[in-house]
């Protein structure tokens, strides 16, 4: 009993040290800006003027600049960002809700057939949700509920803590102002590998998960209903090196499965995937668009907006 006893006191006197150091680096990287947080935050303080919600993954993260929208836009899009939490950030603030007029909801050519970011390479992101979003959607775990539980991007944030000018990947509007068209990759481009990867990330090899999505957007289109909010689906411009290499079965499903979704809610749906009016300049890769592209692209969809609002579509 005594060894054990002494053995427990040796054991706390290494492992504290090592739990204090490990509680230091976790709040250290948690004071780190991120768009979680912010947008949280942005919300919080203005849930109750904001007119206009851009929900959806990377496409429109780094594609729609809300500024360039009318009225007062923001953006709680967010990389690899997937139906559910799309649903979930739409009623968090749904008590609050005074002036929300419009709702931008993306479709890509995975969005009806995804399973969830947790169960995808991308799951650590759940954990951001978790820690500066108050979502309830994931299990209460170490891996969901500690910045530090993944070494490398524990690692980038610590680098941009101690950085003399770390860098701020998002606006005040929530939009992502990191694909800038001077940062392109123009070898990755000319050769076309980029896109092929894209293509092949994007393709599933099972509609499985359709009726998980089509719930979720059915809330989505439901919540909107009853709140006279209108929800504008759309497909946001990609270049000819990702679309052509897109599976096309896979995309006629996706066209199918929106166009009964549409009709199911007389919903709009604005397709811009195939947009002739945007150049190479206009993306960052061949499925986001540049900085230079998101501003272009927006204009354009705020015009379409507009007309529909004021029936001229």
């Amino acid at each position: 009993m005594i060894k054990m006893i002494r053995f427990l006191k040796y054991s706390l006197v290494f492992v504290l040290p090592l739990l204090i150091a490990c509680a230091i680096v976790e709040y250290i990287v948690r004071q780190v800006p991120n768009a979680y947080r912010f947008k949280y935050e942005w919300m919080q303080k203005n849930a109750e003027n904001v007119d206009v919600l851009v929900l959806g993954s990377s496409h429109t993260f780094y594609g729609i600049r809300p500024q360039y929208l009318d009225g007062n836009a923001f953006s709680l899009a967010n990389v690899s960002q997937d139906q559910n939490l799309n649903l979930f950030l739409l009623e968090y603030w749904s008590h609050r809700y005074k002036n929300l007029k419009t709702v931008i909801c993306p479709i890509s050519v995975f969005s009806w057939f995804g399973r969830g970011i947790e169960f995808g390479s991308e799951s650590y992101r759940c954990r951001y949700y978790k820690i500066y979003m108050d979502c309830n959607l994931y299990p209460y775990m170490i891996l969901h509920n500690v910045e530090i539980t993944d070494y490398a991007t524990a690692k980038i944030k610590l680098e941009k803590y101690f950085s003399d000018s770390p860098t701020i990947d998002y606006d005040q509007y929530g939009w992502g102002n990191t694909y800038k068209l001077q940062n392109k990759n123009m070898d990755s481009w000319n050769d076309e590998t980029e896109a092929e990867l894209a293509a092949k990330r994007h393709t599933v090899n099972t509609w499985d998960y359709y009726k998980k999505n089509h719930s979720i957007m059915k809330k989505m289109a439901e919540f909107c209903k009853t709140r006279n909010i209108q929800l504008v689906l759309i497909t946001t411009p990609c270049w000819r090196s990702y679309y052509e290499r897109l599976k096309p079965e896979q995309l006629s499903k996706m066209y199918e499965l929106t166009t009964s979704f549409q009709k199911e809610y007389n919903l709009p749906y604005l397709d811009y995937l195939k947009d002739s009016r945007f150049s190479a300049d206009d993306f960052f890769d061949s499925n986001h668009l540049s900085d230079v592209g998101a501003i272009k692209f927006t204009k354009i969809l705020n015009h379409d907006i507009r007309s529909l609002k004021n029936g001229k579509q």
